[in-house]
């Protein structure tokens, strides 16, 4: 069990936000559950609790907020919790758990502000049929709880949009909860898969949130959507700050916690890629903030080895191209889709070459797009927008969203100098893009390395354009792209929709150069 605590120290923001003259002390925990055999599912939340707890003594510091993951108590239906009232305290009493009175004296104890995320569990109504109530008698919520300083429960939020998770139900509504602090901000509060929909996550950014507290059990996934990589897209495209506590299992691809300040960067974030778990200290002094020192690259990217990322099962729906990344310059046109799901983008990037030596990998890269549906794993169908340069392991579009599996024997000999991507698309309130990026660190491109342009509408009054651009050169780059979602062509996954990605007609597909030009 590792604590890193930085003092921060330098102005994070110009805009007069709450975040210039805060001064408070906020701890984000990625967290390994324990693991033994023995455990009944009741030893296992009170055994995770009290770690929980000893993570947040050795902080020793006084704390205003601590988050916790999402699932890494390892609660479950049998463990889940009734809440009787909101302002209930339910430390040292008998009708909560004892997980649940450890935590909420832990909290009063340090006077500090938690969220832990649990299953909580609700009576059903008489004419409710859904599985649950018929079964139990009862619904069951993947749900984050905020206990104040005192111990109590003060706000909760179940989450809307479930990653599979049948055993759980589904809310009627997205609830847009926000946790007032007594600490100068406003928190939102959304879990995992929900950073990926309209409700409840976009509907709290445009209400203007202070920040997001973002508990997560994320599956990491290449090209777009790994951990830390789909966190910082979300917070940079809606400068918004978010918290992210991630649960740790490298096996699954799980883990990433990190403090994202929007436009401004990344003040902290970590995969804990061995295993473990960690708590993370942010500490603003009158909103003066420093993050910690750089990381050595490489030594970030080898320690990726461990980390078991999943691959977009959409990507062989994609249009691919492979670039000459041996010629200086490229521009190039794309388009797919048709009619209101058109989506085009001009990619122009300028790249240096090195010879590579034989001995070595060295990735390939290509410009890929894609309108259409995909599925999330099979347990959702989402809407997608996408264009960008992808690293894949040679020519062979099958060979994208993969890594070499030893990093010590990659090399890199191709440094993009400059890459702008201007995407073109038919708008809509159903629709949101994201700047979208990923080095072999596992980590996206820091927010003030890129310019994300504004939404520029056309003379047509039906579409708009916007223009992601790199303004510094890298050189170990897996993904920089714009990253869509279209929430109007969703669909539960058993949906017959024949416009999802494994039946695109291919012959729809739309592909104009409208320059290819190479200077050496």
């Amino acid at each position: 069990m590792i604590v890193l605590i930085f003092c921060l120290s330098i102005l994070a923001y110009s805009d007069g936000s709450p975040w210039d003259t805060l001064t408070a002390n906020i701890a984000v925990v990625e967290y390994q559950p324990l693991q033994n055999n023995s455990f009944t599912a009741e030893d296992r939340v009170t055994q995770n609790s009290l770690q929980y707890i000893q993570l947040l003594k050795s902080l020793n510091v006084e704390l205003d907020l601590i988050i916790f993951p999402e699932s890494a108590l390892e609660a479950s239906v049998s463990t889940a919790v009734e809440i009787r009232d909101m302002e209930d305290i339910p430390c040292g009493w008998v009708l909560y758990p004892d997980f649940m009175s450890n935590l909420s004296c832990a909290a009063a104890e340090a006077q500090t502000f938690m969220v832990v995320n649990l299953v909580e569990k609700v009576k059903c109504n008489e004419s409710d049929q859904s599985p649950n109530c018929k079964t139990h008698g009862f619904k069951f919520y993947n749900c984050d709880l905020v206990l104040n300083r005192a111990g109590a429960i003060v706000e909760r939020y179940r989450k809307y949009n479930l990653f599979g998770e049948h055993d759980k139900d589904k809310p009627e509504k997205a609830d847009a909860v926000v946790v007032e602090t007594d600490f100068g901000v406003k928190l939102g509060i959304f879990t995992c898969f929900d950073i990926l929909f309209k409700s409840p996550a976009q509907d709290l950014a445009e209400e203007g949130v202070d920040g997001v507290i973002f508990p997560t059990m994320w599956f990491s996934e290449l090209p777009f959507l790994t951990a830390l990589q789909a966190q910082q897209m979300w917070s940079y495209a809606h400068d918004v700050t978010l918290f992210s506590a991630g649960a740790n299992n490298p096996s699954r691809g799980s883990g990433g916690t990190a403090v994202h300040r929007g436009t401004q960067g990344t003040v902290y974030q970590t995969i804990v890629a061995q295993g473990g778990s960690q708590a993370y200290l942010y500490e603003s002094i009158d909103g003066r903030v420093t993050p910690p020192a750089e990381e050595d690259v490489d030594s970030v990217s080898r320690e990726m080895d461990s980390v078991q990322l999943l691959t977009d099962n959409s990507l062989p729906d994609f249009l691919s191209v492979p670039l000459n990344t041996s010629d200086e310059n490229y521009e190039a046109e794309v388009c797919h889709g048709e009619d209101e799901n058109q989506f085009c983008c001009k990619l122009t990037l300028k790249s240096s070459f090195e010879e590579p030596d034989p001995n070595f990998e060295s990735y390939t890269y290509h410009l890929v797009i894609y309108s259409g549906i995909r599925s999330y794993s099979g347990v959702y169908n989402g809407g997608i927008e996408v264009c960008g340069v992808i690293a894949c392991l040679n020519s062979s579009l099958t060979s994208c969203g993969q890594r070499f599996p030893q990093y010590e024997k990659v090399q890199w000999p191709v440094t993009f100098e400059e890459i702008t991507i201007l995407a073109r698309y038919q708008t809509s309130d159903n629709k949101t893009y994201f700047p979208d990026t990923l080095l072999s660190t596992i980590r996206p491109i820091d927010a003030t390395e890129t310019e994300w342009g504004e939404e520029i509408p056309q003379n047509d009054g039906k579409s708009a354009t916007r223009t992601f651009s790199l303004k510094k050169p890298q050189n170990r780059l897996l993904t920089f792209a714009v990253y869509g979602r279209n929430f109007a062509r969703d669909s539960p996954p058993d949906s017959d929709d024949d416009n999802s990605a494994s039946s695109v007609n291919i012959a729809s597909f739309l592909l104009s150069f409208i320059l290819l030009l190479s200077v050496v």
